[in-house]
């Protein structure tokens, strides 16, 4: 059998992608991805070597990681690696995906400190799942003190290797937050929890539905299950003394019910929800003296 080039390797990739259900628009990116993992090529290498055959190792290698895709296994996952905030972190079955939203939990949170002057702010990152959260803060404010927390040891333990491959300075915790009763004074809080309704989870894509860690999304029956507890908690997580801020990710079809809780639970805070690019209720963002 003649191997193809890596223009033909790349074709049949994204035609064996589409295939399984793969949208037409993302297929040919991650066609190219898997191709270029499996030669172990830069994308430039790959753009300047098209037109070359593919060697026989990385056809067999090839043949591995798409069949693995085929059962919609997430690309993150196969690779071993995804991008958040322009740093590459290692991620598998252990923790979430992040997704792009994401990001604008660590916007928000410079924004806070930087507007209002916070000097080396105390920030726990409350379910850390593989890490980047903390990671990224710890590297985009290094006057920071980051302390980040699961009660996931495995999901520990990735964030811990992110960690040490970006050089960052987070204390890492095994514990609940929200079983806590004692004062932690923190100037900023930053989660970003399970909050999806279970009823829900069904309907999410097979790579969500079927390969990311349930106990990370499912937020239980009304999506609250880890949302009003940690909202709650968040008199004794926050510092008294000085203005303090939460920055809590959720999906909108809770953002009501966290404001309700929010309100009850802090009065006297400012309390908002921050909309995404696509114009939806996604984090709720709490300031409080």
């Amino acid at each position: 059998m003649s191997l193809p080039t890596i223009a033909e390797a790349i074709r049949g990739a994204t035609s064996r992608l589409i295939a399984v259900g793969i949208p037409s628009d993302e297929a040919p990116i991650e066609a190219r991805s898997i191709v270029r993992s499996a030669c172990g090529f830069s994308p430039e290498q790959l753009l300047a070597n098209h037109a070359e055959t593919l060697p026989q190792s990385a056809f067999k290698h090839l043949e591995r990681l798409l069949t693995r895709r085929e059962t919609r296994e997430p690309l993150a996952y196969i690779l071993g690696k995804t991008e958040f905030y322009g740093r590459m972190f290692d991620i598998d079955n252990r923790a979430l995906i992040p997704r792009p939203e994401t990001e604008m939990l660590i916007d928000l949170c410079i924004e806070f400190a930087n507007s209002y002057n916070v000097q080396h702010p105390k920030v726990c990152d409350i379910g850390t799942g593989s890490g980047i959260i903390a990671v990224t803060l710890a590297n985009e404010m290094p006057t920071a003190r980051l302390t980040a927390i699961d009660i996931d040891v495995d999901a520990l333990e990735l964030a811990k290797s992110n960690a040490a491959k970006h050089d960052a300075d987070v204390e890492f915790k095994l514990e609940d937050a929200t079983g806590q009763r004692i004062a932690w004074n923190y100037n900023i809080l930053i989660s970003n929890p399970p909050y999806i309704m279970s009823e829900a989870l069904n309907e999410l894509q097979p790579e969500v539905r079927d390969w990311e860690p349930r106990r990370a999304l499912d937020g239980g029956a009304d999506g609250m299950d880890i949302l009003r507890p940690l909202i709650r908690s968040l008199p004794t997580l926050l510092c008294q003394d000085n203005l303090a801020a939460a920055f809590i990710e959720i999906d909108p079809p809770v953002a009501d019910s966290c404001m309700a809780v929010a309100r009850e639970t802090l009065p006297d805070a400012d309390i908002q929800i921050h909309l995404d690019f696509a114009g939806l209720e996604r984090v709720l963002v709490i300031l409080s003296d």
